[in-house]
């Protein structure tokens, strides 16, 4: 089959390299309307890497990866922060981490180009977003940064070389249609500079929470994580950060927070027992909106959003039961009807983050979607009908000693999976003590750890309850949760 090149990869191509010296498999490349045969190669070469234009596959010249897809995969130790670096820059993909995003986003290293840059950064768009000229917000832009650009109309080449002359400490790509790839940039191939490609959906997913604001230091809505290179051992049993130090990073990024809740014409949020509300982040849709935002909730008609909603929630925070159906229908029919924000209320005392499978079909999931308790769901449903607005609190965390800080990390994330998932296990009659004795001791453990937090002690309540066999010993459950 013939390998034919677009011009504008061509026009730059034939100036660095001889088309004799290829190594290709034997094929032809019509070029100026000339056929030119290329090179075969031996059996000691690894055949050309390729890579998609429009709906052709194109070989690139060995000569310009300077990706290894045989380099050693094997981890390095804990202790060995050379061998965490030297396997993390020879890895050609990875992930990205972001704080307060529902899942990770993959990305493909270039072919031209070096390993993405270690460190917290902040993902920002290039103005204009194409990047293929001078950036009129370059003056705001530097090594804190990753540079968000969409492909097209210039070759990536260009693109990599706006976006390092801005100061950015990276470029990603957003691809134009779906897949991603391994961007080749013969016109670049020198260049000491983080190149990346993130699939289309992705890519417009993070375009649209940027764009929604709010506006923060010239830039659109605050976007911050880690561009993490991952590896795969042989096996494909085991795929995971090269370096210890970006394992405990992403390990501590938001994955829930709070809920603020303004009775109608009030401006400080409500206090008391039934405070503060947690929720959890599923597992697709988008980052929760900032919390300077307020909207007003509402109860999804039907209860559980399986159907089209018939109740108007445009430019509302949802309300809705679990059951049914997928989460994900739930969110696609209010994101249909024109709501902002999705809230599940389980049908247990406890929080998960809810899931969709296969991963792709969350994607066209543009609004936020979080998980409450069966408790926090009666209250939110209760100030639904007297006018109140809600807002979402990431959680921030809480001070780690300095003393048992590691790798940077100042404080704990506080509302998060691992901590429901254990107190789940709990409720399901998992890891108590055999003896009654200890149960209770237990339990009033955890009651002191959790006792700031009313949904953390119903479920606790429920769970001990259950667990006990002496009646006499059982203690009573709040709002709604029996």
């Amino acid at each position: 089959m013939d390998l034919i090149f677009d011009c504008v990869f061509l026009a730059h191509f034939t100036e660095v390299l001889d088309l004799t010296t290829l190594r290709l498999p034997k094929s032809h490349i019509l070029f100026a309307e000339q056929e030119v045969e290329v090179h075969k190669p031996r059996g000691d070469e690894r055949p050309a890497s390729l890579f998609k234009a429009g709906d052709e596959w194109l070989a690139l010249p060995e000569v310009f990866s300077n990706l290894d897809f045989a380099a050693n995969s094997t981890f390095a130790s804990e202790d060995d922060v050379e061998g965490q670096i030297s396997l993390r820059a020879s890895r050609f993909w990875g992930r990205l981490y972001i704080d307060g995003w529902p899942q990770t986003i993959q990305y493909f290293r270039a072919h031209f180009g070096i390993e993405a840059p270690l460190g917290r950064k902040r993902f920002v768009f290039a103005e204009p977003r194409d990047g293929c000229q001078d950036l009129t917000n370059a003056d705001l832009i530097d090594s804190s940064h990753i540079l968000l650009v969409n492909r097209g109309s210039c070759t990536f080449g260009t693109k990599a070389k706006v976006a390092q002359k801005a100061g950015a400490a990276g470029v990603l790509i957003i691809n134009n249609e779906p897949g991603i790839d391994h961007l080749p940039g013969p016109d670049a191939h020198d260049i000491q500079y983080s190149i990346g490609s993130v699939a289309q959906q992705e890519g417009q997913l993070l375009e649209a929470v940027y764009d929604d604001g709010p506006n923060e230091g010239g830039f659109g809505r605050k976007i911050e994580g880690y561009m993490v290179p991952i590896n795969c051992e042989k096996s494909g049993a085991k795929c995971n950060a090269a370096t210890y130090e970006e394992r405990a990073h992403i390990a501590n990024l938001a994955e829930g927070g709070t809920l603020r809740v303004y009775r109608k014409g009030e401006s400080k949020p409500l206090e008391g027992k039934d405070f503060p509300i947690e929720y959890l982040l599923a597992h697709f849709g988008t980052k929760v909106l900032h919390e300077n935002v307020s909207l007003p909730i509402v109860v999804a008609k039907p209860a559980e959003a399986c159907a089209p909603l018939e109740n108007d929630v445009r430019g509302k925070i949802v309300l809705v039961r679990r059951g049914s159906c997928p989460f994900v229908k739930k969110a696609e029919e209010i994101q249909a009807a024109g709501g902002r924000a999705m809230i599940v209320g389980n049908q247990h005392p406890y929080l998960v983050r809810s899931g969709v499978e296969p991963r792709w079909k969350g994607l066209n999931t543009v609004i936020p979607a979080v998980m409450v308790s069966k408790r926090a769901y009666s209250v939110l449903v209760g100030e639904s009908y007297t006018g109140s607005t809600v807002s979402f609190v990431e959680d921030a965390g809480e001070d780690i000693p300095e003393k048992d800080q590691k790798f940077g990390i100042a404080k704990k994330r506080t509302v998060n999976a691992e901590t429901w998932e254990y107190l789940e296990k709990l409720h399901r009659g998992e890891g108590w003590p055999r003896s009654d004795v200890y149960v209770q001791k237990k339990y009033e453990e955890l009651k002191t750890v959790h006792q700031n937090w009313p949904d953390r002690i119903n479920t606790l309540t429920e769970a001990f309850n259950s667990r006990t066999k002496d009646a006499t010993v059982q203690v009573g459950v709040t709002g709604g949760s029996a």
